[in-house]
């Protein structure tokens, strides 16, 4: 039986973790290893400045005071018995799309899987606009049918990024990201000892998803799967820059 090792950024008692290993436990070894709480927008941060424990709640569930980076360094190289054949960061309760990627806890937690040559995937749904909230058990099956598809692969080179809208049309597209440009906003207040103190918020970014994107895709009802790969350099650049400095 392969081995699925789960972490997210919402925290262990997320309805979305929660469902992903409920729905996967009849095909799959599943491990949790999760955030004692909810870390939202915490990137690929890592905890260096206190210690860390290990709370084991159920068989294969393990609860950690840290990051989900950390949740997936703890778990491999002290929790699993063996490394797990493929890793499930989520389901984030909303959207990871475009920029988001970039700030996400759920995508760390998959990117890091990523480093030690796990093949791993981020998932992520979208709640209805009309109030009904997330579709849990629609976006698990969706995942299970996307695992089947890249077990095989074995690719770890690479970090898939599964957006699932509530609701959608059951069809699955593979999706460049879209655009978005984040002006966040900025509240001031004032604390009881007459402090300012601030709370950021995302704000109404602009987007930008031409066909074929992420925004595209889910717009349209679609399921988005998209293929990351970390790779910050650019070459035409470089070029340019060393041929500046050999003047």
């Amino acid at each position: 039986m392969k081995t699925l090792l789960l972490t997210n950024d919402d925290g262990y008692l997320a309805e979305g973790i929660r469902y992903l290993k409920e729905h996967l436990s009849s095909r799959y070894d599943v491990y949790i290893a999760a955030p004692d709480r909810e870390r939202s927008g915490i990137s690929l941060s890592i905890s260096i400045n206190h210690p860390m424990r290990i709370k084991q709640v159920n068989e294969r569930v393990f609860v950690i005071d840290g990051t989900p980076t950390d949740c997936i360094n703890i778990a491999l190289q002290k929790i699993m018995p063996h490394w797990p054949d493929f890793i499930i960061s989520g389901m984030n309760h909303g959207e990871n799309l475009c920029e988001d990627v970039l700030f996400s806890g759920t995508v760390a937690g998959a990117y890091t899987g990523s480093l030690y040559g796990v093949p791993s995937m981020a998932v992520s749904i979208i709640d209805a606009k009309d109030g009904r909230g997330y579709d849990f058990a629609d976006a698990a099956r969706v995942t299970e049918s996307i695992i089947e598809k890249l077990l095989p692969l074995k690719n770890s080179n690479v970090v898939y990024n599964l957006n699932i809208p509530t609701p959608n049309n059951g069809k699955i597209l593979a999706t460049s990201l879209g655009l978005k440009r984040y002006k966040p906003s900025l509240v001031e207040r004032i604390d009881p000892r007459g402090q300012p103190y601030f709370w950021i918020g995302t704000g109404n970014p602009s987007s930008d998803g031409d066909e074929g994107s992420d925004l595209w895709a889910i717009s349209r009802g679609n399921i988005s799967l998209s293929v990351l790969k970390y790779d910050l350099n650019d070459p035409a650049e470089l070029k340019k820059l060393a041929e500046i400095i050999e003047k």
